[in-house]
């Protein structure tokens, strides 16, 4: 797992979702420059949001969700208070099938 580091909350990466990110990241920039600026952006911006304030809505189980703006993706992750740390598990295409949901 990577780590990106915040004043309020840690973000951890699982392998998968660093795998999720760069498959995203490929299929954008084949399609143009602009499309892996945009989803480069907000993913970022979702990141941040994460940092300050990771409760959104919970999906199952533990497990919560948080979409882009804009773009079909999902955030799936975790949050462990005591740790202040918000653990990332997977970034979603909502275009795909749902029964490829990431199993978590």
């Amino acid at each position: 797992m990577i780590s990106k580091e915040s004043t309020n909350y840690k973000l951890r990466f699982s392998d998968i979702a660093d795998r999720d990110i760069d498959q995203a990241i490929d299929y954008h920039s084949q399609r143009s420059e602009a499309g892996e600026y945009n989803f480069k952006n907000e993913l970022n911006q979702a990141l941040d949001a994460l940092e300050i304030n990771p409760f959104f809505q919970f999906r199952y189980k533990n497990i919560r969700a948080l979409p882009f703006k804009s773009l079909p993706y999902l955030i799936f992750f975790e949050v462990e208070e005591q740790e202040k740390v918000v653990y990332i598990y997977a970034i979603f295409n909502t275009h795909q099938n749902s029964n490829k949901y990431p199993n978590l």
